[in-house]
């Protein structure tokens, strides 16, 4: 399969109706056929079939690649996070795609919401990556990661990859190093630790590419973050818990396009599992009216 407009996601089992939506939201949008390559280490024969099925007959060809988890570190996962193994497989990305020199990398919640074209012609020589600054990180917490004072720290959930620069300068040994022996730096798991050893080095993506949660609540102000939020590309549903639209109490402003493109999946039935028992066929209804 030619490596053409080459697309990464790694997921799981708890994940398969998300990247579905996204996988709905980027064929509704793409210009040519694109790979997708779904890598995973806890994902099942029925939910490879069931994504296969979702794309069959679409512009977007599927591939899945199951990685050894034996490479990892010990990761510093705490029983009450949203995120599982399969966050930290991007790191890995240069190793298992050894004759290709750039991939982009997208988190499952997500969606599409306008042309990537650029994004996926996108061409970066001089940085390991390409990616959105996450503007609410503080001060404080760049020093504990030894970014540069005035450096930026990123997003990690869109990324262009420059894998070749991975594979020259060692930096998936380096960032798995760090995870290793700071666990307790790794607050939000791989994304510190890859920008902690990338140190602010990285290529600044139009910040349409990846409007995260947190634009809606602060940075307003910010003339980026402004035309981001008026023609979004991408929206990313950042954050945990009732941060995620697939649950009834999210109040995300753009909660709508996840249940848009979960129509045209087989999860159109989906209902939110935290709608009151009290009132329940009212609140279901209201639902159905709202979403649906």
């Amino acid at each position: 399969m030619p490596f053409k407009n080459a697309i990464a996601i790694t997921i799981d089992n708890n994940y398969v109706q998300h990247a579905c939506v996204m996988l709905s939201s980027l064929n509704a949008h793409i210009k040519d056929d694109a790979n997708i390559y779904c890598i995973y280490s806890d994902l099942n024969e029925t939910n490879r079939k069931r994504i296969a099925s979702e794309v069959e007959n679409t512009k977007l060809n599927i591939r899945f690649i199951e990685f050894n988890t034996a490479v990892l570190p010990n990761l510093p996962i705490k029983p009450n996070d949203h995120v599982s193994a399969s966050a930290f497989l991007r790191i890995w990305l240069p190793n298992l795609f050894k004759d290709l020199d750039q991939i982009l990398f997208m988190d499952p919640d997500i969606v599409i919401n306008g042309d990537i074209t650029p994004l996926l012609n996108l061409t970066i020589k001089d940085y390991p990556l390409a990616a959105v600054p996450d503007i609410g990180m503080s001060a404080q917490k760049k020093t504990r990661l030894g970014i540069p004072p005035g450096a930026p720290y990123f997003n990690s959930g869109i990324m262009v990859l420059n894998l070749a620069y991975f594979r020259e300068h060692r930096l998936t040994e380096k960032i798995s190093q760090f995870i290793a022996e700071h666990p307790d730096l790794c607050e939000f798991w791989d994304q510190d630790a890859i920008n902690a050893v990338v140190k602010g080095n990285f290529h600044i993506l139009d910040y349409r590419y990846n409007v995260q949660t947190g634009f809606y609540e602060i940075g307003k102000d910010d003339t980026l973050v402004q035309k981001a939020l008026a023609d979004p590309l991408i929206i990313h549903y950042t954050g945990g818990g009732y941060c995620k639209p697939w649950f009834y109490h999210n109040l995300h402003p753009l909660k709508n396009l996840y249940y848009k493109y979960l129509k045209l999946t087989s999860f159109k039935g989906y209902y939110p599992p935290d709608i009151p028992r009290s009132w329940f066929v009212f609140r279901k209804l209201k639902f159905m009216l709202l979403y649906k």
